[in-house]
């Protein structure tokens, strides 16, 4: 049936009607309770998805992407084509993609932004060489991340690296505290360095260790990582992740919203907002700050929750900005007849 539709989708011309198909398929290449894919399909489908993507509007690529970002049923090369597109989609790929080859992933590190890098930085499959490359080039945001990366491993380059910017960088400093708290291979590592009376060592880390008092330079870790994960149900996902299963039907849009509203992760509902109505989290930042309660209406109805989830967002909105709630029965009411106004 697979193949059937992938050689009908070779066959059509039609660029809408190949679109359709090509989402509907992508849906199914995704879906993980389906039948793994043959080489042959697997093959063709990628093809295809590298020949029709530039066709897709926006919103059916960038959900083409996240259902795609986490599988090895796509190739290598449709992975590192999807890398290459714009940040906002091409993140879920750099930082979750199975199939990405390390060689897109090294000149990504070296030649794209550091947001680029920090995507990457998340990865649980970094070789050495790369996050040495990360510590060499990106800023000290990147650094925190691969510190806090516990499937991270440092060459002795790297932490050598590491303990240079520590020597005059307090949260640097304090972040390879912290890791040594968590990791013990890596205190294991620089005790070895310690023993060997290494002058890169700063002092107060070698006092630290010694006295095994790890805990309170741990307390001065910086943490610039923009990334919007939470936990649900016990377990921490990334917004990323949460998008692809909203698409798949494994979780509802209400139920994340919720779960990130009772967690006060106004950053991460203002993500996750702006990923379901395709406009810029900037803009839903500004609109959801504003006194603008019905531009606030007429984005929410957008992503389609339910009138009592609504309620719930009103109020801690009104909790997030210090607002009055006097006018969500008003909003409540207009959400619920479907009346828009302009923004005022």
């Amino acid at each position: 049936m697979l193949l059937q539709s992938l050689e009908q989708l070779a066959r059509n011309k039609d660029a809408s009607a190949r679109s359709e198909l090509i989402r509907t398929l992508g849906s199914e290449f995704a879906n993980p309770s389906t039948p793994d894919p043959s080489a042959m399909e697997r093959e063709l489908f990628s093809a295809l998805v590298l020949d029709v993507f530039h066709q897709l509007d926006r919103p059916t690529r960038f959900d083409l992407v996240v259902r795609l970002a986490k599988t090895q049923r796509i190739t290598s090369a449709l992975a590192d084509r999807l890398a290459q597109e714009d940040f906002e989609l091409s993140e879920p790929v750099l930082e979750f993609s199975p199939t990405i080859s390390q060689s897109a992933l090294r000149e990504i590190v070296r030649s794209r932004s550091d947001r680029h890098r920090a995507a990457i930085a998340r990865r649980m499959d970094l070789p050495e060489d790369i996050v040495d490359t990360m510590i060499a080039k990106a800023g000290r945001g990147v650094t925190y991340i691969l510190l806090r990366n516990l499937s991270v491993t440092f060459s002795a380059r790297g932490l050598l690296a590491l303990l240079i910017f520590a020597n005059v960088e307090q949260p640097v400093l304090g972040g390879i505290a912290q890791r040594a708290l968590q990791d013990e291979v890596f205190r294991s590592d620089l005790q070895t360095i310690l023993d060997a009376n290494c002058p890169l060592i700063p002092p107060a880390l070698a006092k630290a260790m010694k006295e095994d008092d790890l805990e309170r330079l741990a307390r001065t870790a910086k943490s610039d990582d923009k990334a919007v994960d939470f936990s649900i149900d016990g377990k921490s996902i990334s917004c990323h992740e949460a998008h692809v299963q909203i698409a798949s039907g494994e979780l509802s849009f209400d139920s994340i919203l919720l779960t990130l509203i009772e967690q006060k992760r106004i950053d991460a509902c203002f993500w996750l907002i702006a990923r379901k109505t395709h406009v810029p989290e900037t803009t839903v930042a500004k609109i959801i700050k504003s006194d603008a309660d019905s531009a606030v209406t007429n984005l929410m109805r957008d992503t389609g929750i339910d009138h009592k989830t609504f309620r719930r967002f009103l109020e801690a909105r009104c909790q997030w900005f210090d607002r009055s709630n006097r006018t969500i029965p008003d909003e409540i009411l207009r959400f619920r007849t479907g009346r828009r106004m302009a923004a005022v």
